[in-house]
């Protein structure tokens, strides 16, 4: 069976003309790819198709880039894959979202235990009286290491609103000097005063000399004599121990991020200018009515307790100031650290996977097919470098480590051996 000639498909060429122009002359290039062909179709068999004569057109259908969906129109959207891409993008935004709300609840969080710990303590707002004395404290900074506590403290006035405190010697009537004592007992002071002084102190300052409080000891130096200029301040270390006793949860650095601190000061303060007109050292001690913090720790939560001794009824307790500190992370440094575990785990445990599938279930394309030596060795490194940047991390050692840190890169050493004995005893295909 002979099969017809062909026609040669005529296709116009462009020419360029010497002066520039371009014209398209009425010659015809001839395109002839069956001319003078002939097939013979029981070469083919009967369900073979004869070869298909190239056109114009099906030359250029083949050579244009096929488009199916056009950008951003109503085929875009109805194809089967916008919408998966749609929903991991819509999901990637919403964790966005929530991990930005998380961070902002915990930054609120913060503030409000700022708020609280600048709230007058120690006496009822009926009890408060303008002119009453009180320390206020400025956190500095907090050594896990030494296990201290730096605060700057200064002497402030409660105002006539009876809410506001001033800093002492912003003016010149609420200016004075006051001999501030550390860790030191108030007791009564009954060291006699010549009459002559007594008549004076009692004529100028209104006071009676009888029933006068002291410092037990008469030559115990200040830390700090305060009251005179509002800058007036000073520095004092506070030493902090464990919180809660027989718990290793909350022992200070081994309990990590759960570790509770707990330290103390005892303020007491002297009317520096009574005590030099009676020439009597540490006399005239005076209530200091509470104490406030301001300002906050890194990675740190300080919290204050006021006992103020001078209100207590009946029997003489003292006058001093008692300031109880207790010291926590909070809870934003708590979240980090539990998140930090379980993606250690989870690292962990798909590692195991990997590793149990390719070197015990025998399913060797996992060998073949996934570097997973370089998953195994970039875990072993990666999952210690996680804890490094935990905020407020202590030394190693702590439980965190037990838990989060030592077994996964255990586990994960044993994956890693596992696999390299695995590779190498793995036959290749005798294609290869």
């Amino acid at each position: 069976m002979q099969v017809e000639e062909y026609q040669p498909l005529s296709i116009s060429r462009r020419h360029n003309v010497p002066n520039g122009a371009t014209t398209h002359e009425d010659s015809e290039a001839t395109y002839q790819p069956y001319h003078n062909t002939s097939y013979n179709a029981s070469s083919y068999g009967p369900e073979k198709a004869l070869p298909v004569p190239i056109t114009a057109s099906h030359a250029h259908s083949q050579n244009a880039r096929s488009n199916p969906l056009s950008r951003f129109g109503k085929s875009f959207w109805t194809s089967r894959k916008v919408w998966p891409r749609i929903v991991y993008i819509l999901t990637a935004f919403i964790l966005v979202i929530i991990w930005v709300n998380v961070m902002l609840a915990f930054a609120e969080q913060e503030v409000k235990a700022q708020e609280r710990n600048k709230n007058l303590n120690s006496t009822k707002g009926s009890d408060r009286q303008p002119r009453d004395l009180y320390m206020k404290g400025t956190l500095k900074k907090f050594d896990p290491i030494e296990r201290a506590l730096t605060v700057a403290w200064g002497l402030t006035y409660l105002d006539k609103d009876n809410t506001t405190l001033l800093p002492m010697g912003d003016s010149e009537g609420m200016s004075a000097s006051y001999a501030i004592y550390r860790d030191v007992k108030v007791v009564n002071d009954d060291r006699p005063i010549s009459d002559n002084l007594t008549a004076i102190i009692e004529a100028s300052f209104g006071v009676s000399v009888e029933g006068r409080l002291g410092i037990d000891n008469v030559t115990q130096p200040p830390i700090a004599i305060l009251g005179q200029h509002p800058f007036d301040s000073v520095d004092t270390s506070i030493d902090f121990q464990q919180a809660v006793e027989e718990n290793p949860w909350k022992q200070p650095l081994f309990g990590y991020p759960f570790d509770e601190w707990a330290g103390s000061i005892v303020f007491a303060a002297v009317d520096k200018g009574l005590a030099d007109m009676s020439n009597l050292s540490n006399s005239w001690a005076l209530p200091l009515s509470g104490a406030v913090l301001s300002d906050s720790t890194l990675n740190w939560r300080m919290t204050l307790a006021v006992n103020n001794t001078c209100l207590f009824d009946g029997e003489f307790a003292g006058c001093e100031l008692h300031l109880d500190f207790i010291g926590k992370r909070p809870d934003l440094v708590r979240f980090a650290a539990i998140l930090a575990i379980i993606v250690n785990w989870l690292s962990t445990i798909g590692i195991f996977l990997l590793t149990s599938e390719a070197a015990i279930m025998g399913r060797l394309h996992i060998l073949t097919e996934t570097d997973i030596m370089g998953v195994c060795f970039t875990a072993l490194f990666a999952l210690p470098s996680v804890r490094v940047i935990l905020p407020g991390a202590p030394d190693f050692g702590a439980i965190i480590d037990l838990i989060g840190i030592i077994p996964n890169i255990i586990i994960i050493s044993i994956c890693t051996t596992m696999m390299a004995i695995s590779k190498v005893m793995t036959r290749r295909p005798k294609a290869e």
